[in-house]
């Protein structure tokens, strides 16, 4: 299939045999006008030996440690495509990934960026994965209450007049489009694996270095608000459960929350036009993250940085007082309290253990 040029931007460290897994499924796609640009965020392993079998069918660029982000803006500035993809290098394509979202870029022309739904699969490859889940998007937005409609139209992909032929292993599935500014406030929606980038459209839009967990999430939700988006249902990307080293899932959940917090400061709080209409639902959300946070610094026994979120909470809503918070608010004016705390969490979980097991009986 002739058409635009994609560049493929994979950032990777010490991932040496998964990478080239990943290579290897960008290699099969059934859209072949690709560049591959790999950029090793300074790994320690043998990841330059393992990419050396490629020769010249990647581009290999090796630098410094500073982050998946800041090697994916590096890929993003090397990259010689109208179009970009990035793939993490523990993730994998189905082979008509490319071919598909070229195809409704070229169709929706006026949007930025294109997504879709993606499986996730445990062990060495998504066939060998018993159960695995097919519908990878709905463990992001399922379980979040509150969420936010992003998606101005919808219709089925088939009914689409003027799309060229293409080799999918079916026509049964949705294609929405919109903007997923507001609803990124509550949780993620895109997988960055999972979608197609008009690079003309992306300005001096960058992905934050400063922060890795939430980096991609402020990303997609920036270019979203700029530029507009399309989303299918069909799933064309399969991400990986695992728990390498170096996997960001790994990190502190508190430094987690205390990122995303600070997300929301910097994108829809100070989002003036957006804050005079939706800031009742952005102090929700964010008062909801400070008291998740307080909650946790108290079961580590931080109490000072509980009592700031405790303050930050209270100045976004003063009239707004749940007994939780209260409680909290207790808690973090008794020294010790997180020990207790943590005590009474674990009698309630081997409650429950037990209960779950006289009840098997």
């Amino acid at each position: 299939m002739s058409g635009p040029l994609v560049s493929v931007v994979i950032p990777t460290y010490n991932r040496a045999a998964l990478v080239c897994e990943a290579i290897d499924t960008v290699l099969a796609q059934t859209y072949q006008n690709t560049e591959i640009i790999v950029i090793d965020d300074g790994s320690t392993d043998d990841t330059t030996a393992a990419v050396q079998k490629y020769g010249d069918r990647i581009r290999y660029t090796r630098r410094p440690n500073a982050g998946v982000n800041a090697a994916r803006n590096l890929g993003i500035k090397q990259a010689r495509g109208e179009y970009l993809a990035l793939l993490d290098s523990d993730d994998l394509w189905a082979p008509y990934k490319l071919e598909l979202q070229v195809a409704l870029l070229r169709y929706f022309n006026d949007v930025g960026f294109t997504f879709s739904n993606f499986l996730i699969f445990k062990g060495p490859t998504p066939e060998s994965d018993i159960l695995p889940i097919t519908d990878g998007l709905s463990t992001w937005l399922d379980h979040v209450p509150g969420r936010i409609e992003p998606y101005r139209w919808e219709r089925s992909f088939a009914s689409i007049k003027g799309m060229p032929e293409l080799q999918l292993p079916t026509q049964d599935f949705m294609v929405s489009g919109g903007d997923i500014y507001a609803p990124s406030l509550v949780c993620p929606y895109v997988l960055p694996s999972a979608s197609l980038i008009r690079k003309s459209a992306l300005g001096q839009l960058r992905l934050p270095e400063i922060i890795a967990t939430c980096g991609d999430w402020e990303f997609f939700a920036r270019f979203s608000k700029q530029s507009g988006c399309v989303y299918t249902n069909i799933s064309t990307t399969y991400n990986r459960s695992h728990e390498d080293a170096v996997r960001l899932t790994r990190g502190d959940p508190g430094v987690r929350l205390g990122r995303r917090i600070a997300m929301i400061d910097r994108v829809w709080r100070a989002d003036k036009e957006f804050y005079a209409k939706l800031g009742d639902k952005v102090d929700e959300v964010q008062r909801g993250l400070l008291l998740q946070a307080a909650r946790r610094d108290l079961l580590s026994a931080r109490r000072g940085q509980a009592r700031a979120y405790l303050k930050r909470a209270a100045s976004i809503d003063t009239e707004r007082k749940s007994i939780q918070e209260s409680v909290l608010r207790l808690l973090a004016s008794i020294p010790g309290s997180g020990w207790g705390l943590r005590g009474m969490r674990a009698t309630l979980n081997g409650a429950r253990e037990l209960a779950a097991r006289v009840s098997q009986q």
